[in-house]
């Protein structure tokens, strides 16, 4: 893992055969990382503000890393139309950031049972969600669980990270729209929580046993992620 000192996953314990094949995260300050990136990912940038700039270059400068540790050929990273990163044919992986860090995971592709098939990851600094918010991303029983008696504050933030790491992971095959509740999820306190999955076309596409969840915490930040294995 290549992690500034000081990084929301410093402490984070990440055994690499975690997805079932190697993998590579990494995690950088965001700063302006544009004269680095290749001019197809310049063009992305067209009229964006500096915060925009910063965050996405960033966000590559990770990208290109995990590349570089699992041994790709370097080359531009595009984007899909839904936002998602173009990765390179055998590569599967996920780039998250907030105004402060920048986070990228990625992997070979596997074939065999067991192995990841794709990757979602979220970074969120932690914060207060509305009550108007919540009940946006929340099911009933997700709301009952992270506000009763002796939950942590953060818990809220960590559900809204799993889920934007469930889409991430899911939509680009998916091809359609994931809200918040066609997913529910448990454990939103540990380091291993679960999902099912309440889309009934969702459910279909994707069995809810064949995702796995990820959650690290530290004093100002959540970071998550999920991969969705081959049946065994």
């Amino acid at each position: 893992m290549k992690s500034c000192a000081g990084s929301p996953l410093a402490q984070l314990d990440c055994p690499t055969q975690w997805a079932g094949t190697p993998m590579v995260l990494s995690c950088q300050a965001v700063k302006d990382h544009s004269p680095n990136l290749y001019p197809e990912e310049r063009a992305l940038l067209d009229r964006c503000a500096a915060r925009r700039v910063n965050t996405f270059s960033t966000g590559r400068r990770c990208a290109h890393t995990v590349l570089q540790e699992l041994g790709v050929a370097p080359a531009p990273l595009l984007r899909n139309p839904d936002g998602s990163v173009v990765w390179p044919t055998g590569v599967i992986g996920s780039v998250s950031h907030t105004d402060d860090w920048a986070v990228a995971v990625g992997a070979e592709s596997g074939q065999g049972p067991g192995s990841a098939k794709a990757m979602g990851v979220d970074l969120e600094l932690i914060t207060e969600l509305s009550p108007k918010v919540l009940a946006m991303v929340a099911t009933p029983s997700e709301r009952d669980e992270i506000t009763g008696d002796g939950q942590q504050p953060w818990q809220a933030t960590a559900l809204f990270s799993l889920k934007e790491s469930l889409y991430k992971c899911l939509r680009p095959s998916f091809g359609q729209f994931i809200h918040f509740h066609d997913v529910q999820i448990s454990l939103t306190g540990t380091a291993y929580p679960t999902v099912s999955i309440r889309n009934e076309a969702l459910a279909v596409h994707c069995e809810s046993k064949d995702l796995e969840l990820r959650l690290s915490v530290t004093l100002d930040h959540v970071f998550s992620m999920v991969w969705w294995r081959y049946s065994s």
